[in-house]
């Protein structure tokens, strides 16, 4: 890698390289969950192609050889916790149906009846034995199989002599996560999934976690430069500037595996080093909600921000049987600081030990320059307070007996996003409406964008192109 930056001779801060390392002396077992992986150098060509943001022709190749071949995560078992369970999943054009069996199988198909195409289900979450077709009462086992067919002496023998079971679909599962494959020939789950990757979250109790946020909404923009806006954190500084004073968004780790999978580590409860202005003397609201998180009286907060995230590692330690939690496996960083976790190709998981934020970003079914935003929140059995960012509501249920419908938000209302993200659902269509200028000539990244570089690597990789070359027809 080229190690020939630039200077900033106004900056009063240890500048960020592509080693830097959050915790470089951390000592014994533990940290082995947060060392640096080895570094990846995607180059500094400039990214040109950017017709992959709004092509019709290069969505309906990503479509034949991404979406169409590639593992993608959908849920979790306690989304479907008993026999007879399902969910259903909409991607882009299709809608399928996954099916909770007996024990722990999972089943998958397609959502559309053999009749005449009608879609089967409208509902995101139930339980049936069967499916039964609202057009012409054809009714399905929830195992796919055709199993009535209503005035069946109006067709002759031959007409019914067709497969006209359910299309099936790949379902397999890691640490209670369901991914589904419309290839299926496409090589085991785990065969994916890279080991090392996997190891990262030995010590988190990902089976366990319960869904009490699930909310989606459509946004006017690609589905690859939304994501791409969610794993950096260059942006933060200027488009969510409340977050400054209490997350680093400068000095931050960035890991990279292979298949696209990757992590970064932000610091919370540090304030960004670019500005003296953002270190507050006093102590921030967004502090006292860390520390009552941490299960602290106000008799027990400190004086000052700077004081807030030793008192919060602090109030964890003490209160962890209060909490619901065993932090004994955590080192202390990772009961502050928020992962950042990038599954190939289009979800992000941003992971505490009390939960995770799940965010994905699907493709729309017509329009390239949309896309389909899901925001879920999983928390562990037993919580009572979530990183308040998450934007929880109050009396939040972790007990699984009831599984939580999904709300849909309407296209452009803000309140269901909270500040944060609302911030972004606003900004992020200025981007779609400047990369389809023709006066853009191509995006050139900062090494803090190198999980974009890696991202788009691998997305050229599954469509077989060369980003230099290729140009679009239409």
């Amino acid at each position: 890698m080229d190690d020939e930056f630039l200077e900033n001779p106004k900056a009063d801060y240890t500048p960020w390289r592509p080693d830097h390392a959050n915790y470089p002396d951390g000592k014994g077992a533990l940290y082995d969950q947060v060392r640096k992986a080895p570094l990846r150098d995607y180059g500094t060509d400039r990214q040109t192609l950017t017709a992959m943001y709004h092509s019709r022709e290069f969505a309906d190749l990503e479509w034949q050889r991404l979406w169409k071949t590639t593992w993608l995560i959908v849920g979790h078992v306690n989304d479907v916790p008993r026999e007879n369970c399902f969910m259903k999943v909409d991607l882009g054009k299709e809608s399928f149906l996954i099916v909770r069996g007996e024990g722990e199988e999972l089943r998958g198909m397609y959502n559309v009846c053999q009749h005449r195409g009608t879609r089967l289900v409208t509902q995101d979450f139930g339980s049936t034995r069967k499916f039964v077709c609202p057009f012409h009462q054809w009714e399905f086992a929830n195992d796919g199989r055709l199993t009535q067919v209503a005035k069946q002496e109006t067709f002759r023998k031959a007409a019914l002599c067709h497969d006209l079971d359910l299309p099936k679909i790949r379902v397999e599962s890691w640490r209670g996560w369901i991914f589904i494959n419309l290839d299926l020939e496409a090589a085991p789950l785990l065969d994916w999934i890279p080991e090392d990757f996997r190891s990262l979250f030995d010590a988190y109790d990902l089976e366990k976690m319960v869904r009490v946020v699930d909310k989606t909404q459509e946004w006017d923009i690609n589905w690859k430069a939304a994501v791409e806006a969610f794993i950096e954190g260059y942006h933060v500084e200027a488009v969510h500037p409340q977050l400054n004073p209490y997350f680093d968004s400068y000095h931050n780790q960035h890991d990279l595996y292979d298949n696209g999978f990757a992590r970064s580590i932000f610091p919370f409860m540090i304030p960004m080093p670019t500005r003296k202005a953002y270190a507050r003397t006093e102590l921030s609201e967004e502090a006292k909600l860390f520390m009552r998180e941490a299960g602290l009286g106000e008799d027990e907060f400190p004086a000052t921000d700077s004081e807030a995230r030793a008192k919060v590692l602090e109030g964890k330690r003490r209160n962890q049987g209060r909490i619901g939690m065993d932090y004994s496996r955590f080192t202390d960083e990772q009961l502050v600081d928020d992962w950042n976790v990038g599954i190939f190709p289009c979800c992000s998981w941003n992971l505490h030990p009390e939960g995770l934020l799940v965010q994905r970003w699907w493709p729309h079914a017509k329009d390239p320059g949309k896309m389909v935003y899901y925001y879920q929140v999983y928390a562990m059995p037993g919580m009572k307070e979530m990183p308040t960012y998450m934007g929880v509501p109050p009396g939040f249920d972790t007990s699984g007996r009831k599984v939580l419908a999904r709300f849909s938000c309407e296209k452009g209302d803000l309140e269901p996003l909270g500040s944060v993200l609302s911030q972004d659902a606003v900004f992020l269509p200025r981007l779609q409406q400047g990369i389809e200028s023709d006066g853009f000539r191509g995006a050139v990244y900062s090494e803090q964008e190198v999980r974009l570089r890696q991202m788009q690597d691998e997305i050229f990789k599954k469509l077989k192109i060369d980003p230099a070359s290729w140009r679009p027809k239409d």
